[in-house]
């Protein structure tokens, strides 16, 4: 005997054949599939009006047997009945069986009609089409078991910072937190490592002048810029501890960070150039390319900035709002600010003209800007679902705890483990804070 497999358009072939026609006897017999292997899944219910089920993605894990949603449903989603959606490895001969386990212990053959009760779900058990061989799938539909979007917080430290100091400013560079201080004529650092926040050692900063504006200082991925608002000088460090001055063509008025899809240098300033407040665009600030000019009242000291640049989406930009505009006027408008052949464009953010902006700090935070503003004695976070361009306050499960000091000019940084990271600030009463929060959604809680 000559056995053999076929593909199967020619096992329907044949099949017809030998069907139409008794008389012609072969000696080649056709042997079915032995595959027995789910190929693909999914999920609907008429009761999901959201469409929620049926655009999740499952995960087959062929080796393990097992067959799991990666990203849990929404927390409190419930149905009671599915229609699964099985494929084999043919549509001309799919599974000859396949077996449902309940829980509790019971099973049945299932038809692709049969509504499921999706919760008592435990085991699938193909058979493939020879008959003869079985895989076996453990079922998981992972849903949300606590509410992902509460924001929870602890204060990592209440007094990390020497007294007395005028202002304060952290960033993150090269792994490391560095908050930096001005204390009279004097300019001090402090540096932790970024994964740790709460082991802080003293660091001596050199060649930094005392009136450099704090508030100015721009991390890039291959060094740190200062601004010396007073005269417009800029430093540079590569270690964020030893700084030299810049020679630049201009006068630089303002930097307000990497723009994103940059096409005359990463990072976006502001320069005097010819009588005029000029957008320029500049890798070390040795070289600055002029654009076009600034708009009026867009602020140029001690603001707040974010970028959003994610990478499945074309439209990528810098974010501004708060501190004051060339007249020692308050910005209290969110600018989007972004590079269009050539040139720099502006839209105003549409966010209610109550909340106050003064002091405000931006930061890109699940995949969404957020906003924290300070107003009636708290703070309060917004955040923007069109990435930018309308603002909407948290709902209660991302209110700050009852100890958390009203603040303004904090310094908040996120890093790639998903935290918020909340630094010092002015108080209400107009002091230096020196404590440090952190926080997190419960949906990147991996414990």
């Amino acid at each position: 005997m000559i056995s053999k497999y076929f593909s199967p358009a020619w096992v329907l072939a044949l099949n017809l054949l030998l069907f139409s026609s008794c008389l012609n006897s072969s000696s080649e017999d056709v042997e079915y599939s032995p595959d027995a292997q789910i190929y693909a899944f999914s999920l609907s219910s008429t009761t999901d009006t959201t469409d929620v089920l049926s655009d999740t993605e499952f995960t087959i894990d062929q080796i393990n047997g097992k067959i799991f949603n990666k990203e849990p449903l929404p927390y409190l989603f419930h149905v009671d009945s599915v229609l699964l959606n099985i494929t084999a490895s043919s549509t001309y001969y799919p599974f000859s069986a396949v077996k449902l386990t309940l829980n509790p212990d019971s099973s049945y053959y299932w038809t692709e009609t049969d509504s499921v009760d999706v919760n008592r779900l435990q085991r699938i058990t193909t058979t493939a089409p020879d008959g003869l061989t079985n895989k076996s799938y453990d079922f998981e539909l992972r849903i949300h078991q606590e509410d992902p979007y509460i924001l929870s917080w602890e204060q990592k430290k209440s007094d990390y910072l020497p007294l007395p100091f005028d202002s304060q400013k952290t960033i993150a560079f090269k792994n490391r937190f560095i908050t930096y201080l001005k204390s009279g004529s004097s300019i001090k650092a402090l540096s932790s490592d970024a994964s740790d926040g709460t082991n802080w050692s003293t660091v001596n900063p050199t060649g930094l002048p005392p009136t450099l504006t704090l508030s100015s200082l721009t991390p890039t991925q291959a060094a740190v810029f200062g601004l010396d608002s007073t005269t417009g000088t800029v430093y540079q460090s590569s270690d964020g501890v030893n700084w030299g001055k810049v020679i630049t063509p201009y006068t630089v008025k303002a930097i307000y960070g990497e723009l994103p899809l940059a096409t005359h240098g990463a990072i976006l300033a502001a320069a005097e150039i010819d009588g005029q407040l000029t957008f320029v665009q500049t890798d070390d600030f040795t070289v600055l390319t002029s654009l076009n000019k600034v708009p009026t009242n867009l602020p140029v000291k001690d603001f707040s900035v974010t970028k959003v640049d994610l990478p499945e989406f074309y439209s990528k930009y810098l974010i501004i709002t708060g501190g004051t505009t060339t007249e020692n006027l308050f910005n209290n408008v969110v600018w989007i600010l972004l590079e269009n052949n050539g040139s720099i464009t502006h839209i105003h953010s549409r966010i209610p003209n109550t909340i106050s902006l003064i002091g405000s700090s931006l930061f890109f935070y699940d995949d969404k800007p957020y906003l924290m503003t300070s107003a009636s004695g708290k703070n309060k976070l917004m955040y923007s679902e069109n990435f930018g361009l309308d603002w909407v306050e948290t709902a209660e499960n991302q209110l700050f705890p009852e100890n958390f000091t009203q603040r303004t000019s904090a310094s908040v940084i996120t890093d790639e483990d998903n935290y918020i990271w909340i630094f010092g600030g002015i108080s209400g009463t107009q002091t230096q804070l020196a404590d440090i929060w952190r926080g997190r959604l419960n949906k990147f809680d991996t414990n």
